[in-house]
């Protein structure tokens, strides 16, 4: 894997991960609403794209291994957080019309 892939990766994690704990930290203050719902959203995709990122890191170096074992559970675990990943973006566009249900992401 080269240094560019690796450093892809590494900020795509970092960004999340910095994504993710300013979003904790706002919503810890808030008041129950529809702005905490948005930014209890945002923190769930910021969460999904850091697990995804480190499972697609390591999908990649062993597709690059021909390791084919590790492949398949990785790629399923790619996909189970894919999955959770588009499940929170479409419950975000939700909040942010108005229709949430009340049930955060913490729910």
């Amino acid at each position: 894997m080269s240094e560019f892939e690796v450093a892809f990766y590494r900020q795509l994690l970092m960004g999340a991960g910095i994504v993710l704990t300013l979003g904790w930290l706002t919503v810890s203050f808030m008041a129950p609403g529809r702005t905490r719902s948005v930014v209890e959203w945002i923190s769930a995709m910021a969460l999904y794209v850091a697990i995804g990122s480190i499972m697609a890191r390591l999908f990649h170096r062993f597709w690059i291994e021909d390791n084919e074992a590790l492949i398949g559970i990785f790629g399923f675990l790619c996909l189970i957080f894919g999955s959770g990943l588009v499940v929170s973006f479409a419950l975000l566009l939700r909040s942010f019309a108005g229709r949430d249900s009340g049930a955060g992401a913490a729910h």
